[in-house]
């Protein structure tokens, strides 16, 4: 549910010596490591601005579902938030440093809306806006001085649209199959189990992620049971 959970779960691993992973499929779809090499290359400059957009149109009629159920970690923060998160923390070169944001709660006291602004130590800005009552497009466009690349339907996704700032010519990427979302993080878990620390240090993105998650439920006041 937190980063103290998670801490805790970590440090039981290192004890047991097994591997631990986070299962968001964006930590594993081919299509980002493929977009990070070419970013780490210096294909597009300088990361400036990452946006992102995830709703979902949930019905209040049943506030007892998972969604909206507190004993149950209900809550966009959760359940769709981790995901647009993922996207931004990969693509920015260390973790956000300062965090603004207004988050709205329904009767249940989870969140259901949120819009968040990120800033990091190399100025790099995230802009997140989350919803569990309005439909919102999957939209994810990471700005760079030589392009900005825009994904949809980014959880799983296997396909990319880089436009080129110098004559706004479009280029298609495509990486992996979104069907095989799953496969992928069992050949990462898979690979780590067998020494690679490329992908054992996934985890540290997921901790950033939590972290970020952790301090956005605290200043919303959603806590669940288990935390009071």
């Amino acid at each position: 549910l937190n980063s103290a959970e998670l801490d805790e779960a970590r440090a039981i691993a290192d004890e047991h010596n097994v591997v631990l992973m986070d299962a968001t499929t964006v930590l594993h779809m081919p299509l980002y490591q493929e977009l990070r090499r070419r970013m780490d290359a210096g294909d597009f400059g300088r990361m400036n601005l990452a946006q992102l957009n995830f709703g979902s149109y949930k019905e209040y009629g049943d506030l007892t579902n998972r969604f909206f159920n507190r004993n149950l970690a209900g809550g966009a923060m959760l359940d769709i938030g981790v995901y647009a998160l993922s996207v931004m923390r990969l693509f920015m070169a260390s973790q956000p440093a300062e965090v603004v944001s207004l988050g709205n709660t329904c009767e249940t006291g989870v969140d259901v809306a949120g819009g968040i602004v990120c800033r990091n130590a190399e100025q790099q800005l995230g802009v997140v806006s989350l919803t569990l009552h309005s439909k919102q497009p999957k939209r994810s466009v990471i700005s760079f001085d030589k392009c900005y690349i825009e994904v949809n339907e980014y959880p799983r996704a296997d396909h990319a649209t880089i436009v080129w700032t110098a004559d706004g010519h479009r280029e298609e990427v495509h990486a992996g199959t979104e069907a095989y979302a799953l496969c992928y993080e069992m050949a990462d878990l898979e690979k780590a189990v067998a020494g690679d620390d490329s992908k054992r240090e996934l985890l540290d993105y997921a901790s950033d992620v939590m972290e970020l998650m952790t301090k956005l439920r605290a200043d919303w006041g959603v806590v669940y049971p288990e935390e009071e």
